[in-house]
């Protein structure tokens, strides 16, 4: 009895949702449409990065090769961490706003971000902001901003270029893909909901 009774009830919602599939495919369109266009007005954001090495200088060295002095900075954490926050600075980004003959609009626009990867002395320098090539110029000086104002530190590590920004081929934000799927999903469940409730005074 359960059996049929759930077989039934499976039925009628099969039949209401044939009836009423054009409600369904209507607010299915509008949500898919105003998701498109939702995507389409909101601001592109483009990211840029480049990575750079923290390693010891000469002075360090001092006949005691390279990986032995690698071996020294994996023991002092810090030195990397300072470099990140020295490339993260509001000092560096004036440099290469200079450098670059940046308006404070467009200093404004772009967001600087540094850190250590993890496990290593490798530095990540990223740059968001709504021009790509802006992204990638802005990326590129404040790497060249930070190696300067490290150097002449006169300290024991240095700073060197590992792989420098390229200009960005695609927004990271918004995502399109996924605000799409999301809002075809969206409108399907809203659609069939509607369509099943407009149809239950029938039954």
């Amino acid at each position: 009895m359960q059996n049929n009774g759930a077989t039934m009830e499976l039925k009628i919602f099969l039949k209401v949702l044939l009836k009423r599939w054009w409600i369904i495919l209507l607010i299915l369109t509008v949500t898919v449409v105003s998701t498109m266009v939702f995507s389409y007005l909101q601001t592109w954001i483009y990211s840029s990065a480049a990575t750079y090495v923290v390693s010891p200088t000469a002075k360090i060295l001092d006949g005691t090769g390279y990986l032995s002095g690698l071996s020294v900075l994996g023991g002092q954490p810090t030195v990397a961490n300072t470099y990140a926050s020295i490339a993260g600075s509001t000092s560096i980004k004036l440099k290469a706003s200079e450098a670059l003959g940046l308006n404070t609009a467009q200093v404004k626009s772009l967001n600087v971000a540094s850190r250590v990867q993890n496990g290593t002395n490798v530095i990540e320098i990223t740059v968001e902001g709504t021009d790509p090539l802006l992204v990638q110029a802005f990326a590129i000086k404040i790497g060249d901003s930070t190696i300067d104002y490290i150097s002449k530190l006169n300290g024991v590590y240095s700073l060197t270029l590992l792989d420098t920004a390229n200009a960005p081929e695609a927004p990271i934000k918004p995502n399109q893909k996924l605000n799409l799927v999301l809002g075809t999903a969206m409108g399907l469940v809203l659609g069939v909901g509607v369509a099943f409730l407009l149809g239950l005074n029938e039954y």
